[in-house]
């Protein structure tokens, strides 16, 4: 026994939740064990090797499986100190079972993980932080933004700020991403996805790569420092910069290394929460559960989450977490829930159906078809017509063109196959199935006329998603023509392939300022994102359905296996302003052909007139349209009546009528 052992007071504990948690009289620990083995509760001076109070854990502590111990007085403490203010500045502690230590999976804070990417310095254990400060929260309280007011950018916290050339003063860090505020209310985000900032080891056991045999320094992963005595002592390490897949994962606990003060991540986290929430925006988090995690302990991290920390939302694997906790759980259910499917049958069982504020669907449907769509294969233009009017009133769709695995929008129609030789796995890694094109050159190119032509194609990606029903979702860095390289699946790349690279070139700054005025055209126009299943009929009796599908010719639909013309009307009188009169019905034609098209315009009400609003294959944006019969502009096709217009090859065309 340590002989400072005498001077803490504990008793047993009676209360829920489980973690350490401050009570009126002390602090409390709470811990699930099964029962018949010998268990300790060991408290550290922090980085001590020693524990400086052991305390046995009888039956006298244990309530069912689970063990409450309070301390109610330890060294330090006095009248200006509490026991949870001494605890939480010097001390962290392990649980002990039949001799092996353990970290408990509720800790708020892990100790000994502060340095991305380096393993933990000789003497030093990784160990369960004691984490009871308080935070002045003010005012903050949800936003409750509708997912179809909502537009969505996925972000890794690392990736986004680590490069130099983000002129943050935390770079790769919560702090640092609270810098980049002012931009994304600049581009008109108002929600974060943020990819897993909890606390998972980056650092992935040593193993063999597939590699040629007796040469397998040719395919390792770059050399990470391994810490200890020797300073200059390397080996290879491979690491999960995603943070998907480990199994020495905490989920309670928001990540130490993207700190920019490890020793006060909770308070970093709630301050970047907190400022995001005055800016508008919401935040959500990708939580990927390992399978054979405890239900409990899922359950309560994702409501650890929403109480302690304001989070407004999560995407989940749920072929881990079951979706009827998700949506029966009285904290968890007024949340926005994104995953691969919802079951309508299960969704009416629990009485949420008609819950499309908090529930969403998140997969590669949208992705997969509006690809290919773009990249004009045959046969997509009646599946790219239903994703483009795609609404329900039980739940949201989340629509992107790029996400997390896969390629950027630059590498979508810069690379025709996947380069992911730099991961180390002999470019077997990753998946097949990009449906992507590089334009006519695979890679980087210099030729002027390749690179307009992918500069259309990137905007034709940004308006097939800004312009369709549902919640669009950006890829971080896509807004300014990002690229890692031809890598679609970066898992293990912590460097400049995955790091987002500030210096706008021209025609980053000219695809900005393009995403920028489509997002704000979007929020403009309620039609665009009504929220709601579309049903293709009159319902107002105002003589014109809420949507129409057409091809060349107006009214009629082409779904015609090599047909690669698609026009859609959104009638504005099923949508009100926010100054109570009807939007402005809008008309978008995609044509995805390789030559010029001639498309007919439905006829609009005698009082009103079609205007041009946005055109990708010139890049020309109307912020004060004109009628398109009244004045010809420049590299636009002039438009004689208000009866036909031609329409560029590979390029959509909107307009506005009003």
């Amino acid at each position: 026994m340590d002989r400072t052992e005498k001077f803490f007071q504990y008793r047993p504990g009676d209360t829920l939740p489980f973690g350490v948690t401050k009570t009126a009289d002390g602090v409390q620990f709470a811990v699930f064990i099964p029962e018949g083995q010998e268990c300790y509760l060991n408290i550290y001076k922090i980085g001590q090797k020693r524990p400086v109070c052991r305390i046995r854990l009888s039956k006298e502590y244990r309530r069912g499986s689970v063990y409450f111990v309070k301390i109610t007085d330890c060294p330090g403490t006095d009248q200006e100190h509490t026991v949870a203010e001494v605890l939480s500045q010097n001390y962290e502690y392990m649980y002990e079972v039949d001799g092996k230590e353990f970290i408990d999976p509720y800790a708020a804070v892990i100790h000994g993980r502060e340095r991305w990417g380096r393993r933990t310095v000789a003497g030093h254990t990784v160990r369960g932080g004691i984490s009871l400060e308080t935070f002045n929260w003010g005012e903050d309280s949800p936003l409750g933004l509708s997912f179809s007011d909502m537009i969505l950018y996925q972000l890794h916290v690392r990736g986004f700020t680590r490069h130099s050339s983000s002129k943050v003063s935390a770079r790769g860090t919560f702090a640092g991403l609270q810098e980049k505020i002012p931009y994304l209310q600049e581009l008109g985000i108002n929600a974060v996805l943020l990819l897993p900032c909890y606390e998972f080891d980056e650092i992935q056991k040593p193993q063999r790569v597939h590699g040629v045999p007796g040469k397998p320094e040719e395919n390792r992963m770059p050399s990470v420092h391994a810490g200890g005595a020797d300073k200059k002592k390397t080996e290879p390490i491979r690491l999960n910069y995603w943070g998907y897949g480990q199994s020495e994962t905490y989920y309670c606990a928001p990540k130490a290394a993207y700190a920019a003060d490890p020793h006060g991540v909770g308070v970093e986290f709630k301050n970047l929460v907190r400022s995001l929430h005055q800016a508008g925006i919401e935040i959500l988090l990708d939580i990927y559960f390992m399978p054979g995690t405890n239900v409990c302990l899922m359950q309560d991290c994702l409501r650890n989450w929403v109480l302690e920390y304001h989070v407004d939302g999560f995407r989940v694997n749920q072929e881990v977490m079951p979706a009827q906790i998700l949506v029966s759980d009285p904290i968890l259910s007024g949340v926005k829930l994104l995953t691969d499917y919802w079951n309508p049958q299960m969704l009416a069982a629990f009485g949420t159906k008609g819950t499309q504020g908090t529930l969403a669907e998140y997969n590669e449907g949208f992705m997969n078809c509006a690809r290919r769509y773009l990249k004009s294969d045959e046969g997509q233009v009646e599946g790219f017509a239903d994703f483009l009017r795609r609404g329900s009133d039980d739940m949201a769709f989340i629509n992107f063109m790029t996400h997390v695995n896969g390629f950027t929008m630059m590498d979508l129609v810069s690379y025709d196959v996947k380069h992911n030789e730099k991961n180390g796995e002999e470019n077997q890694d990753g998946t097949q199935y990009n449906y992507s094109w590089n334009c006519g050159v695979e890679g980087k190119s210099r030729k002027k006329f390749i690179r307009a032509r992918r500069m259309c194609q990137i905007r034709n990606a940004f308006a097939m998603m800004l312009l369709a029903q549902g919640t669009p979702m950006l890829l971080a860095g896509d807004e300014f023509g990002n690229s890692q390289e031809g890598n679609n699946n970066p898992y293990c790349q912590d460097n400049e392939i995955t790091w987002l690279d500030w210096k706008s070139t021209g025609a980053g700054t000219e695809t900005f300022e393009y995403v920028k005025k489509l997002i704000a055209f979007r929020k403009e126009h309620p039609v665009l994102h009504q929220g709601r299943k579309m049903y293709m009929f009159d319902s107002l009796s105002c003589g014109m359905p809420d949507i129409s599908v057409h091809g060349t010719q107006a009214w009629k639909a082409d779904f015609s296996y090599y047909n690669r013309m698609l026009a859609v009307l959104l009638y504005g009188d099923y949508q009100k302003k926010s100054d109570g009169t009807a939007d402005d019905s809008i008309y978008m034609i995609f044509n995805m052909y390789w030559e010029p098209k001639s498309f007919d315009l439905p006829n609009l009400p005698a009082d009103k007139e079609w205007y041009p609003a946005v055109e990708t294959y010139g890049n020309t944006f109307s912020e004060v349209p004109h009628p398109v019969r009244r004045k010809k502009r420049k590299k636009r096709p002039s438009l004689e009546s208000q009866k036909k217009t031609i329409v560029p090859p590979r390029s959509i065309v909107v307009f506005v009528g009003r």
